[in-house]
């Protein structure tokens, strides 16, 4: 699948080729997409279009950063660091 960002005035960010969506907050987006883990931060940020089939999302807001990075961090649970 194709990847590929479109940035509009800091304001408008359409990402395809978008495979999951670990979270998403007001100030941060982290998503995997087919080039690898992509992180977006910013201010305000709104999910205004989310299209499963073309893997497509929008992202409104002020977009700050995009950050892409080989694998996600996956945070140890609490009950695994209590009971090791």
């Amino acid at each position: 699948m194709e990847h590929n960002i479109t940035l509009k005035d800091r304001s408008n960010l359409i990402v395809s080729g978008v495979e999951h969506i670990y979270s998403f907050s007001d100030k941060k987006v982290e998503v995997k997409t087919s080039a690898g883990q992509m992180v977006i931060e910013g201010e305000n940020l709104d999910m205004s279009k989310l299209s499963i089939d073309e893997k497509v999302i929008n992202i409104d807001g002020t977009i700050n950063a995009i950050i892409y990075s080989k694998e996600r961090k996956t945070q140890e649970s609490f009950f695994k660091k209590v009971f090791k």
